[in-house]
C-alpha cells in the first residue's frame, strides 16, 4: 500500500533559473488531487520478480478499492482489497471477499491516511522542466532525483542506483497526470509508472460476502 504517491529524496540543492525549484507546483497539483471527490491511481512497478499492475480508486477520506495483479509464471492471481472506515476485505484470486483481521485492517487505513490522505512528509524537490509533450499531450512537467544509497557513509559502493522522478501535470486540470521513476542510467527504464484520473460519482461499497 504504501507505494501510494511515491516520492524520493532530492539530489541536488542547486538548480539554474531556468530549472528553478518548484516544489510548491508539484505540492499544490496532489493537494488539489486529495480534494478531489474521487480519483484512480493506475500502476504499473517493474522489479527482477516481474511486473506488477495496481488499480486504486480512491473516495476520500477511507474509502479504497485496490486491484492488483503480477506477472511471470507462478504469480498469483488477481488480488482485491476493499477499505471502508477501520474495515477491510480482501478476495485472493478467486476464493471470494473474506473480511480481514481488525489489526490488519488498521494497519491498512493507517497507511492510506499517511499517504494518500495527508500531505506526504517526504523533503523532495523538483525543478521545472516547462512545458513537455508526452505521449502525445503536452503537460507542466517537475522532476526531482534521488542520488545513489550507499552504506557507512559513502565508504562502500553505491547500495541502490539514482534513480530520477518526473510528475506531468494536467495543464487545465492542475493535478497529476503520470508520475514515471526511472533509473538515472537507462531514462527509457519505467521502474515505477503512475497515472492518475479523476473519478467523481464512483462509489466504494463493502463487498457481498
Amino acid at each position: 500500500m504504501r507505494n501510494v504517491l511515491i516520492v524520493f529524496t532530492a539530489a541536488s540543492s542547486l538548480v539554474t533559473a531556468a530549472r528553478a525549484d518548484c516544489t510548491s507546483e508539484v505540492t499544490d497539483a496532489f493537494a488539489k488531487l486529495r480534494m478531489s471527490a474521487a480519483f484512480r491511481m493506475e500502476t504499473t512497478i517493474t522489479n527482477p520478480q516481474g511486473t506488477l499492475t495496481m488499480s486504486n480508486d480512491y473516495v476520500l477520506p477511507d474509502r479504497m478499492h485496490q486491484t492488483v495483479s503480477m506477472s511471470g509464471g507462478g504469480a498469483p492471481g488477481t488480488m482485491q482489497m476493499i477499505l471502508i472506515g477501520g474495515k477491510a476485505w480482501s478476495n485472493q484470486g478467486d476464493q471470494g471477499w473474506a473480511e480481514v483481521p481488525d489489526s490488519f485492517a488498521s494497519t491498512i487505513a493507517k497507511q492510506m491516511k499517511e499517504t494518500v490522505v495527508e500531505p506526504p512528509k517526504d523533503e523532495s524537490q523538483f525543478e521545472c522542466l516547462g512545458d513537455v509533450t508526452f505521449e502525445g499531450k503536452t503537460y507542466a512537467a517537475y522532476r526531482s532525483k534521488r542520488p545513489a544509497g550507499k552504506a557507512d557513509g559513502g565508504a562502500t559502493p553505491p547500495t541502490e542506483p539514482a534513480n530520477v522522478q518526473t510528475v506531468y501535470i494536467d495543464k487545465s486540470a492542475g493535478i497529476p497526470a503520470r508520475n514515471i521513476v526511472t533509473p538515472e542510467s537507462d531514462p527509457n527504464k519505467r521502474l515505477f509508472d503512475g497515472t492518475f484520473s479523476l473519478r467523481a460519482g464512483i462509489t466504494i461499497e463493502p463487498p457481498k460476502l
